[in-house]
Formats: C-alpha cells, structure tokens, sequence
C-alpha cells in the first residue's frame, strides 16, 4: 500500500499506529521536560531562600546524597505524570509500595503520642525467675 497524501496540503498522512506513537512520545517528552523543571524550580526557590543550614546543597552533583535524591525525586514526578497519561513506568509499583509504607508509618505515629516512653525490660516480669526462695 502506498503513502496516503492530503490533499490540497500535500502533507503525507500517517497510519494509526505511528500517530499514537507520536502521541505517545509527545507525552513522554514533555513529562521528562515538566519534571525536570519542576527540579529546576525546587533547586531555584531553595536557592532564593537563602537557608543559611542550606549553605553548600548541592543537587547537581552525584557525589552528594542529596544530588542522588534529587535523581529519584525528578523520576518519581516523571512517573507519576506519566501514570496521570495511562502510560505505564517501571516505576508505578514501587510507589504504590512506597505510597502504603508511608502511609502505615504517618499511622503509627499518630497512634503513638510524641513524647511516650517506652519501657521494654531485659528481663521477665512473670514471676518465674524470682531469686528470694
């Protein structure tokens, strides 16, 4: 089968399949650009503020933690535009694990009172370890 053609534009038409890859590509791009952006404001707007315990943050530099953090962050918003598009990332099963531990941790602590103490002895108080006999 031949190329289909508009006409009067002339402009070669493409088949279904190539048109929703070409969606599809268009939404992956732009994903990865808006992440990254929203990186670039983060990275901005900490500078801005001039946090003085912020003094030496560095996002751009693999050999800092918070560079590597900042690595996950930017591929977490990547997926989860992508996830908001119904095109599915590698990623999506992780974060729905995360999604349920964070959940589970914010739970236990708000069952726990902040400044509770904890008694856990290291040694039995049922009586049958008693010595005055």
């Amino acid at each position: 089968m031949g190329e289909l053609i508009q006409f009067p534009s002339g402009k070669k038409l493409k088949n279904e399949k190539e048109h929703f890859q070409d969606i599809v590509n268009s939404l992956v791009d732009d994903s990865v650009n808006t992440a990254q952006h929203l990186l670039d404001v983060i990275d901005d707007e900490l500078c801005a503020m001039n946090i003085e315990w912020l003094d030496g943050f560095n996002m751009r530099d693999e050999q800092y933690p918070e560079s590597r953090d900042a690595f996950v962050i930017v591929n977490l918003i990547y997926a989860m535009l992508l996830r908001y598009t119904e095109i599915p990332h590698e990623l999506h099963k992780d974060m729905d694990l995360l999604y349920v531990n964070i959940k589970r941790i914010a739970q236990q602590r708000a069952e726990k009172p902040e400044n509770e103490i904890e008694f856990e002895p290291d040694f039995n108080l049922d009586g049958d370890d008693d010595d005055t006999t």
